[in-house]
This record gives structure tokens, C-alpha cells and sequence, in this order.
């Protein structure tokens, strides 16, 4: 599958199964697979054609791929971020992080979300409606961080070159449009 061939929301699925792992690279450009170590320390964020010619991305780069390869189909389309909230004096460099972004689309009437960044999730879900999405969405990172509270942020762009502490203050940056 290339990019020429995508069609569809499924093609996009089956495109980022086919060409994207994860991964990410760091401020050295040193690829990283299936490993977050040393992640807030050297992570940053990668633009669309490292994504593309290094096959590999988080959650960031990944959903922002999707985001855009739904643009070029019509499908309207928005970014969120799930997060364990971290203000901008948050430092503990040691800390796991507590990240997720994720893609919703709108379709013949109908929300869907493409998950492909987690693993564990690989698929396209159907909801009711994007508020409906978010929730379900939203619920099973909180289970998934034991209970605790995740704000849900819509994102509009990836910026190159961020570190994980710049990308979350850029996150926090849009709150005011927090969806809850």
C-alpha cells in the first residue's frame, strides 16, 4: 500500500500498518523502536517526511499522519490528546509518560476513530457521536492510568522538533478549548 492508493479511511489503516512502527527520533536523529526510555529527555517531534522515510512515529506523528491523509480524502477530521495533566514546571525527566493522541473522523453521519499508534487497539471504532467518542476514548486511558483524571484536548498541528515537554505545553497552550 502507498500513499497513491489510498482511497479510504480503511486504506489508511492498512497503510500505516504496512509502512509506519512505533517509534520515534531524538535530538541526535537516533531511531528508537518499541521503547520509550530516555524519551523525555531526547524525544522530538519528527515532521511528516522523517515519519514517512524513517517508517515510524509515537502517537504524535502518527495521528497527525492520519489527520492528514484524511485532508486529502475530504473527510472532515480532528486531533485530540488524552493526558495526565503537567504543568510547564513539571520536570521529572524519570517520569512515565502519560500521553495519548488519537483521530476522529466524521462519516455518512457517523464518528469513527482510527487507532493505530496502540497496539493493543489497532483498528476503526464506530461511535454515536464525537462526544460519545471522546468519552469511551478518554475512559480507557483513565483505567489504563489507574483511575486518574485525563483532560482531552483538541491539537490542530504537529510543529517539528518539539521536545515532550514542549509538545505538552503546546497542549496546555489550547485548554481553553478542552473538551471534557
Amino acid at each position: 500500500m502507498t500513499i497513491d492508493n489510498i482511497k479510504t479511511p480503511e486504506d489508511i489503516l492498512e497503510f500505516m500498518k504496512s509502512n509506519i512502527k512505533y517509534g520515534w527520533l531524538d535530538n541526535e536523529d537516533k531511531e528508537h523502536i518499541n521503547t520509550m526510555k530516555e524519551f523525555r529527555r531526547v524525544y522530538r517531534t519528527s515532521s511528516l517526511e522523517e515519519t514517512l522515510s524513517h517508517g515510524l512515529g509515537t502517537c504524535i506523528e502518527q495521528v497527525y499522519l492520519m489527520h492528514v491523509l484524511l485532508d486529502k480524502l475530504n473527510i472532515p477530521n480532528k486531533m485530540f490528546c488524552t493526558r495526565i495533566y503537567e504543568g510547564k514546571d513539571f520536570d521529572d525527566l524519570d517520569s512515565d509518560e502519560h500521553m495519548h493522541c488519537f483521530v476522529l473522523y466524521e462519516k455518512d453521519g457517523k464518528t469513527y476513530q482510527i487507532e493505530h499508534p496502540n497496539w493493543e487497539r489497532v483498528g476503526i471504532y464506530n461511535y454515536k457521536d464525537e462526544e460519545d467518542a471522546i468519552n469511551s476514548i478518554n475512559k480507557y486511558y483513565i483505567e489504563m492510568a489507574g483511575g486518574v483524571a485525563r483532560p482531552v484536548t483538541e491539537f490542530f498541528e504537529v510543529t517539528p522538533g518539539l521536545s515532550f515537554k514542549e509538545f505538552n505545553l503546546y497542549i496546555n497552550s489550547l485548554d481553553n478549548k478542552k473538551v471534557k
